[in-house]
């Protein structure tokens, strides 16, 4: 799942599975993060983001796949996501 910003002004409109609109949400970059599933189950990876992702609020160095576990809070700029698996 890319998770990415759209941008109005900029014309900018990225076909992401999750998308922020820059008038609603701040702060996301345009190509922000990635949340795979692997065989060890889903990790999410910082795409180089300008303001950086946060799991739990535990910064993430960019390139780099972490784990999520169920009920993980995500943080890509100022918009809180809960990793859940049902």
């Amino acid at each position: 799942m890319l998770l990415g910003r759209a941008s109005q002004a900029e014309g900018y409109w990225p076909d992401f599975d999750m998308t922020f609109y820059d008038e609603d949400e701040g702060f996301v970059s345009r190509r922000h993060a990635q949340i795979s599933r692997g065989p060890d189950g889903y990790s999410i990876t910082d795409l180089d983001s300008y303001n950086g992702t946060t799991v739990n609020g535990q910064p993430l160095l960019p390139q780099r796949a972490y784990p999520l576990r169920n009920g993980d809070r995500i943080q890509v700029g100022l918009v809180v996501i809960e990793f859940r698996l049902r």
